[in-house]
């Protein structure tokens, strides 16, 4: 079998199925790439067991072969080669990459003990914009649970109705909500637990300037066309919290505060906060946010002011600054608002003046102070 393509063409469809490849696999021939040739083509596709990427490249083909190869070798040889078209050959599972100046070959595996890649989804189909795409990712997957005790909390809540989309992500430390009016066919639907890892990698092939051409929710899978690439992806299984009940309807007081002075105070004085809980004690006063740590471990304090529009009572609250800080860096308004209420409730952090077809809001969790 023979296939001659573009070396730059090559290149990049491997880099796109790489970023799935595991290092550390259940399945040894999981750290390969599996080539196939059909029809004057040449697919790639990488796979973890949960999430396979496969891309179809357009290219001279002689005959048909299925071979699995060293996927990060095999990246290596084709990154160091000039531009030009390059020429592969594979017989009797060797893969031999001839180009201008000389020729390389490593030996593959039989495609046998590969496991077997999705191809369709059934289920509801829907359309959205890779700006849209991009967004929901980037606002809400920061915020997904690390720790597998709560399985549901690992994935992102991506929910379809006839009007709007909906991402949540928490991990019971904060949340994040992200709601955009999209209008779909009437009586379209669906709700799945998708994990972020997906997410990334299809918002990542979106901004590389790849259409995204439809989303396919399935009974426990989803997939993601890009027309010449698809990503598929287990879901998580649910049911996911009722976020609504913990967000506070109520908060009382609320804060106004430029968004880029409070994140560069929040990153400032959190240089010197605790290295596991990073708590902030914010003294929320009339016209101000006073920002204050100490840290007896290393003998460090900081303190700052900001100015706020604010004219209630006076409220001392404690929060994590790492999270905090990302929240913050999600935001692209000049101000924030901050609606609290106590030192014991959730305060809820909005953008002032974003458009008025997208929601988004985050919610932060207090720390007791002294912790």
């Amino acid at each position: 079998m023979k296939v001659v393509i573009e070396r730059n063409v090559l290149f990049d469809g491997l880099q796109r199925v790489f970023s799935v490849v595991p290092q550390k696999p259940t399945l040894p021939i999981l750290t390969n790439f599996l080539l196939k040739t059909s029809e004057g083509k040449l697919s790639i596709s990488g796979t973890d067991m949960d999430i396979s990427i496969t891309t179809t490249l357009e290219c001279e083909v002689e005959g048909e072969i299925t071979v699995t190869v060293d996927a990060k070798r095999f990246l290596n040889i084709i990154r160091e080669l000039p531009e030009g078209n390059i020429t592969i050959e594979i017989e009797d599972d060797r893969v031999m990459v001839n180009f201008v100046h000389g020729e390389s070959s490593i030996m593959g595996i039989t495609s046998a003990d590969y496991p077997a890649l999705r191809h369709s989804v059934d289920g509801l189909t829907i359309s959205v914009s890779g700006d849209d795409f991009i967004e929901m990712v980037d606002r809400t997957s920061f915020s997904v649970a690390v720790d597998r005790t709560r399985l549901a909390l690992t994935g992102v809540y991506w929910k379809v109705s006839s009007d709007d989309v909906t991402m949540v992500a928490t991990d019971g430390h904060r949340l994040s909500l992200y709601r955009k009016k999209i209008t779909f066919d009437e009586g379209q639907e669906a709700e799945s637990i998708v994990p972020p890892k997906a997410l990334n990698q299809a918002s990542k092939i979106v901004s590389s300037g790849i259409s995204l051409v439809k989303v396919i929710f399935g009974e426990g899978v989803i997939l993601f066309d890009f027309g010449n690439t698809t990503i598929f992806s287990k879901l998580i299984e649910g049911p996911y919290p009722n976020f609504w009940q913990v967000i506070p309807a109520n908060n009382s007081k609320k804060v106004y505060v430029s968004t880029e002075d409070f994140a560069a105070a929040v990153r400032r004085v959190s240089v010197l906060s605790n290295a596991i809980t990073h708590q902030i004690q914010f003294n929320i006063s009339s016209g101000t946010i006073e920002l204050m740590t100490k840290n007896a471990d290393i003998g460090g304090e900081a303190k700052e002011t900001v100015a706020a529009k604010y004219n209630g009572d006076s409220v001392q609250v404690g929060y994590n600054a790492s999270f905090l800080g990302e929240i913050l860096r999600k935001i692209d308004t000049d101000e924030v608002i901050l609606e609290l209420e106590n030192p014991t409730t959730a305060c809820i952090i909005r953008p002032v003046n974003s458009e008025e077809s997208e929601e988004y809001l985050y919610l932060i969790m207090p720390l007791r102070l002294g912790e």
